[in-house]
């Protein structure tokens, strides 16, 4: 069963030794933990996880501009057009565009690689080789005769405001939410040191236990082929799998 923000709290003020410290209020403590649930979060999506992924149609969401002298289609990076979108490198994992008559998929490509595509005929993006990048709080696409956009990207995970609510963090990578904030309460406490060890730490062990979670996965994949072996293609979903 899922930690509560309650549960989390008590444990956290435990391992870090602050109980009772008037530097950690109750609101100032689930604050680390939201942040420490989104580090945990971004970690987790690098690794592969696609708990948070998320879609939103941008057809009629953009409008065109200039970048180098060059036509793009900007839209801008809120929640209007990306709702709940976590604020991380490489939130925006690709983009479908088409043009009606074409279809491709466009990559976020840094600053120097997509003016170099755009200046260099040779290198001109296509509806089918579409590129974008992320500046000034907007997305520059090229070419900008798409008109059919959806983009795909990570979706931050929920705060937790009440002392009930449960972290959607999976069970398996809950305690590394409370070590995560212990090393930040080590770093506001001046033990910078112990903080970079710590965090170095947490993301060698997420690494290692989301491998293991990954076999744990697949072995529940086997067992279930194996006991529905010989029995109808639609099994389960008669059986409401």
């Amino acid at each position: 069963m899922s930690a509560t923000l309650a549960e989390l709290r008590d444990q956290i003020v435990i391992d870090a030794n602050v109980q009772g410290n008037p530097l950690f209020p109750v609101n100032r403590l689930n604050r680390i933990i939201n942040l420490a649930q989104r580090s945990i979060q971004t970690e987790l999506n690098g690794l592969g996880m696609k708990k948070w992924e998320a879609m939103t149609d941008l057809s009629t969401g953009t409008r065109t501009g200039t970048f180098v002298g060059k036509s793009v289609l900007t839209i801008p990076v809120d929640d209007e057009h990306f709702p709940q979108m976590l604020e991380s490198p490489r939130s925006v994992i690709f983009m479908e565009c088409g043009d009606g008559v074409s279809h491709g998929l466009a990559y976020e490509v840094d600053l120097d690689r997509f003016r170099e595509q755009l200046e260099n005929t040779w290198l001109e993006p296509t509806v089918a080789s579409a590129v974008f990048m992320r500046l000034a709080n907007n997305i520059m696409l090229a070419p900008h005769t798409v008109n059919q956009l959806v983009a795909y990207y990570y979706r931050a995970i929920e705060d937790l405001s009440e002392d009930t609510d449960t972290t959607s963090i999976p069970v398996e990578f809950e305690e590394y939410v409370i070590k995560k904030a212990v090393a930040e309460i080590d770093g506001i406490l001046g033990n910078l040191e112990a903080k970079q060890l710590k965090t170095k730490q947490i993301q060698q062990d997420i690494a290692s236990a989301y491998q293991k979670f990954l076999e744990k996965q697949g072995e529940k994949g086997r067992i279930s082929r194996e006991n529905t072996r010989g029995l109808p293609e639609n099994f389960g979903y008669k059986m409401g799998y």
